[in-house]
């Protein structure tokens, strides 16, 4: 369980692809304080942090990373619903145009 308070409105989308490593990254954007967007192709990579203790901090999206449009409704969402998205972590490499991606962010 990740218990910490938000101290922040910023917000890192991760692109979540299973691996360990991806994992590690969305706990340690929790323990920082920041919100967190989720997104993967599966809702096998997204599910385990969908929390009751981090609820308002955490937004799970099931989503084609390799599909811009939908990256891109993704983080337009994300800022209504956690707040701005001002980083993406793509572990894997999955997102097909990070410069389209990256231009969306604040």
């Amino acid at each position: 369980m990740i218990t910490t308070e938000n101290t922040s409105t910023d917000t890192v989308l991760v692109v979540m692809d299973g691996s360990t490593r991806a994992h590690a990254i969305v706990h340690q954007v929790l323990r920082s304080g920041r919100n967190v967007v989720l997104t993967g192709p599966s809702s096998h990579d997204v599910v385990p942090f969908v929390d009751a203790a981090v609820r308002d901090r955490v937004w799970a999206v099931v989503s084609d990373p390799s599909d811009p449009d939908q990256v891109a409704a993704v983080i337009e969402r994300a800022i209504d619903i956690v707040g701005p998205v001002i980083m993406i972590v793509d572990p894997s490499g999955l997102l097909s145009d990070v410069r389209s991606a990256d231009r969306l962010i604040a």
